[in-house]
């Protein structure tokens, strides 16, 4: 049986998102040393980063196609016959699945590809990891105290009263950080018997965290925190949020750590198929994602590399996060019924 695309989740708008384009004039095309370069993750000063190193390392001009996750790989499905892009960066393995079965990407192996973890990049050479972000369970530590200790499990959440009212959850589910506590949460409740191939325990779990939590309304998780109009002290954040919220809110956070290990985001690398300049997309993927290079990257930006020899010097909270038990989730699994999960969530529990 066909497997549905992550990409048709339930709110087909995204496919309207803008295409953002930044000093791209045309899709490089005879143009050997320029590659147009598609990513979610070069927000905040990475985009310009990587162009600036590029030319001065590579003499590569890079342009650059910004969008969100979803948006960006319904673009690249849709272009798949007439590409524009080179090379694409970023996402998670949803994302990146979808990719792959649609026919986006050519296979490459770079020269680093042996340095990452084998179960982090894709068995058949389709992408391979640069950079893992953690998706946490934070709490506000002034809100807990040794008589009200923060839960040890996501599940405490909607399971124990104390949490009730306490911990936030956003309605909009196009957002990958959702994506991943939800594949977390899913993941252990998998049954082929069950609706949707989830038990009744499970869903019973969904509709609790749903029905016991604050709707956060499209506000910033650490703005609702820091609200003394609300008892709100625990929600979900990506592990490279937390720092600037904490200094813009006046927030001190930590988070929880499960025994059953914290769902990571792989954000990889991969070559676009049918790219004009292959050649030189293939120069930038052996040069963006070795351990020199994402330690640099690393450093600059408080990323977390996949590459283990990019880990030396590292700012001591980059180090933690490396250390933390990833949540083992088989992604074959989740990917091929994610998109019915989450229309069963809003058509179920949020209308």
């Amino acid at each position: 049986m066909k497997r549905i695309g992550y990409r048709t989740v339930l709110f087909m708008a995204i496919l309207a998102a803008t295409l953002l384009l930044y000093g791209c004039q045309g899709n490089g095309a005879g143009d050997a040393n320029t590659i147009i370069l598609y990513s979610n993750a070069i927000t905040d000063g990475r985009g310009e980063w990587i162009q600036e190193r590029a030319a001065a390392e590579l003499g590569l001009t890079v342009q650059l196609v910004d969008m969100g996750g979803v948006g960006l790989a319904n673009r690249l499905i849709a272009e798949r016959f007439n590409p524009i892009g080179d090379v694409v960066f970023g996402l998670n393995q949803l994302l990146w699945a979808d990719l792959v079965d649609h026919n986006v990407l050519a296979p490459y192996i770079p020269a680093w590809a042996n340095e990452i973890p084998a179960y982090l990049n894709h068995a058949d050479g389709y992408f391979h990891a640069v950079a893992l972000m953690a998706n946490l369970l934070i709490y506000d530590v002034y809100q807990f105290s040794p008589a009200d200790p923060p839960p040890t499990d996501w599940l405490d959440l909607w399971n124990n009263a104390r949490f009730h009212g306490r911990h936030a959850f956003s309605e909009a589910l196009t957002g990958s950080t959702t994506h991943m506590i939800l594949s977390g949460i899913f993941a252990r409740f998998l049954d082929p018997a069950g609706h949707l191939g989830i038990s009744a325990e499970g869903w019973a779990n969904i509709h609790a965290k749903y029905d016991t939590g604050i709707n956060l309304s499209g506000q910033d998780l650490y703005a609702v925190i820091s609200n003394p109009a609300n008892n709100v002290a625990l929600g979900q954040m990506w592990h490279t949020g937390r720092p600037p919220r904490e200094a813009q809110f006046g927030v001190r956070s930590n988070f929880v750590i499960p025994a059953i290990g914290i769902p990571f985001s792989v954000e990889g690398v991969g070559l676009i198929n049918g790219s004009n300049n292959p050649d030189a997309a293939r120069r930038f993927i052996d040069w963006f994602g070795s351990a020199e290079v994402m330690q640099a990257f690393g450093l600059e930006f408080n990323y977390l590399p996949a590459n283990p020899n990019a880990l030396a010097g590292l700012p001591q909270e980059v180090l933690e996060i490396a250390a933390l038990p990833h949540q083992h989730i088989n992604w074959d699994i989740i990917s091929a019924n994610v998109q019915s999960w989450l229309e069963h969530i809003y058509l179920t529990y949020l209308q």
